[in-house]
């Protein structure tokens, strides 16, 4: 087999250049097949901000067997990463779909039971900062566990979305068992690679794009599956979501 094409680009994070390599996108392509190389200059730009922390003496406490994170928090996904998200779990075996499909059929029937369903999947354009972290609260309360976690870890680690891979503290992290009243130390990102999604897929999509929570992924999906399987030229779109990495 032919050997990838990869990509290499120079950023500027706060104010020092780094050097990335990343797949090379498609010329024409979905929207989701532009992850690879998406998720190669957020992981850069992770592993950028890590050592940033330790050089002031801070070290990530996160780790393997620490769910608390995976366990209620409403981790947001952009539709691209949604789509993603379907098809990931569309390609695995029967057995494991069923049981995959079951969990995430369970959360939805969840948060349509506390009425918090529609609000995340038609969310309303005048929510709110406040209106938000509300409703993240309300959601939070439900706990519902991440489909995807299996024995306190990520069964799709690789493929996890954005803000699974940015969220790092370097707090106990027993605090983050109840993130809302507890002082969780989160290491800041240099670049929004969520939000700059959101930003490409509006414009390659022509309509206001919102996330939702990971349980909501596969619903969300399923219901625009004729939209986001839309081919378009990548460049531009790459391009744009370059742009508005650090502007989010």
């Amino acid at each position: 087999m032919p050997t990838p094409r990869r990509i290499e680009l120079v950023l500027r994070i706060d104010g020092e250049p780094l050097q990335v390599s990343a797949p090379q996108p498609p010329v024409r392509g979905r929207l989701d097949e532009l992850l690879p190389a998406m998720q190669a200059i957020d992981n850069a730009a992770i592993d950028h901000a890590i050592r940033k922390a330790e050089a002031t003496g801070r070290q990530v406490t996160c780790a393997k067997g620490c769910s608390a994170c995976c366990r209620a928090q409403p981790v947001p996904v952009t539709p691209p990463e949604a789509h993603a998200l379907l098809l990931l779990v569309e390609a695995m075996p029967a057995a494991r779909r069923r049981e995959v499909e079951a969990r995430f059929a369970d959360r939805v029937a969840r948060l349509h039971k506390a009425g918090l369903a529609d609000a995340f999947l038609h969310r309303d354009p005048a929510l709110d900062a406040d209106g938000a972290r509300t409703l993240a609260r309300d959601y939070f309360a439900l706990g519902l566990v991440c489909p995807f976690l299996q024995d306190d870890a990520c069964s799709i680690h690789p493929q996890r979305p954005f803000v699974c891979r940015q969220y790092l503290v370097t707090s106990d992290p027993a605090l983050c068992a109840d993130p809302f009243a507890n002082p969780v130390d989160v290491i800041p990102m240099p670049l929004q690679a969520a939000t700059a999604m959101l930003s490409a897929a509006s414009q390659a999509m022509a309509t206001p794009q919102h996330t939702v929570p990971l349980t909501l992924a596969l619903a969300h999906a399923r219901a625009h599956r004729e939209a986001l399987r839309q081919r378009v030229d990548a460049e531009p779109m790459f391009r744009h979501w370059l742009q508005a990495l650090s502007s989010g």
